[in-house]
């Protein structure tokens, strides 16, 4: 049994998985193993992920026979662990080389162990020389020294973007899975089920994950996002598990409200951008509360920005940087039976060696 598995949905992703294996393969703390899944990408991505698994004993490789998003990858992989934590990490992203180390250090009492996450652009890749963006920062997290994170803090600085360890057999506990549902804010409503069953998150403020923003982002797909966070928002408002607490609960009212506000502001903006008067004035009498919402979220934006240029006149988000069992089986409802793979469309390139 490795200490922690690593699992790595990839799609279509043969320009960056290898440099995200190579990333979790290089940790300090190497009891691991990684588990690529394949999510029926038409690339090179599953020669990429087998080339790397026949160099590594600790690599596995399965294939989706179709894409069926990426909760089903991460609850496939999840079922082939056998680590005692579960490690998020997208085929785009990349560890710094104590990340694991850092996390497993700081998890005594802990369910769920996160750093923050350090954005950068897809035009400058080498770490040397990048300029590391904060989401902690981003958001107005500012934190010195490991913290508990609650649930309210969660849903008030929308911190879904995260990458945490979790500890599997919470997980099995619990019988939580990613909703295979979604295929966007996934994590999102993972994590929210997590605190609400009472998973104890720590979290440090130096970040270790790097997450490489480009093109072909899932995450710069606003359409996509902001309409699943209000249908899931608002279904989370009327879960008695969710909402017992005050502040969660007006926590997540003001998530829901900022959902609202992204799809008033998008859909008011696309009509001025398209010079349609008539859909402008159509949308306001058929809902009459997006002006006020655009207004509120507008008012938002300037007081956040107001707020990192205080904080930080020169650098609006800056990083801290760091210094130097038991199988769990997927149920049926999780994995559809498209979604499922063949044995000449799975790998697991540990046994092939004999390990």
């Amino acid at each position: 049994m490795a200490k922690v598995s690593v699992i790595i949905p990839a799609y279509n992703a043969e320009d960056f998985l290898e440099r995200a294996v190579r990333s979790a393969l290089a940790q300090t703390e190497w009891d691991l193993e990684v588990i690529v899944v394949d999510d029926g990408s038409a690339d090179g991505t599953f020669d990429v992920a087998l080339r790397i698994a026949e160099e590594d004993r600790r690599v596995r490789v399965v294939k989706n026979v179709k894409n069926c998003g990426v909760s089903v990858s991460r609850n496939r992989a999840i079922a082939l662990a056998s680590g005692d934590w579960i490690a998020l990490l997208d085929a785009d992203d990349t560890w710094l080389p104590r990340r694991l180390e850092a996390l497993l250090l700081a998890s005594d009492g802990a369910d769920v162990v996160c750093d923050d996450l350090l954005f950068i652009n897809e035009s400058r890749t080498d770490t040397n020389a990048l300029e590391y963006w904060s989401l902690s920062g981003w958001v107005g997290l500012r934190r010195r020294e490991p913290y508990w994170l609650t649930l309210a803090e969660f849903i008030r600085y929308d911190l879904g973007l995260l990458k945490p360890v979790i500890r599997r057999d919470f997980l099995a506990a619990q019988e939580m899975w990613y909703d295979t549902e979604l295929r966007v804010t996934e994590d999102y409503y993972l994590y929210v089920r997590l605190l609400a069953a009472g998973a104890r998150w720590r979290q440090l403020p130096e970040g270790y994950y790097l997450y490489l923003r480009h093109a072909n982002s899932l995450t710069l797909s606003p359409d996509a996002v902001i309409s699943q966070h209000v249908t899931s928002s608002r279904a989370l408002l009327s879960d008695p598990t969710v909402i017992t607490d005050r502040r969660v609960s007006a926590a997540l009212r003001r998530h829901h409200r900022h959902a609202r506000a992204s799809v008033a502001k998008h859909t008011i903006s696309q009509l001025i951008r398209h010079h349609d008067l008539v859909g402008f004035a159509n949308l306001l009498r058929t809902n009459p509360d997006y002006a006020p919402l655009v207004l509120w979220k507008v008012a938002w934006h300037m007081y956040m920005r107001a707020v990192r240029r205080m904080q930080n006149p020169r650098r609006p988000v800056p990083a801290r940087m760091p210094e130097r069992s038991l199988d769990v089986a997927v149920p049926r409802s999780t994995l559809p039976t498209e979604c499922s793979v063949t044995g000449e469309e799975s790998a697991d390139r540990r046994n092939s060696q004999g390990s």
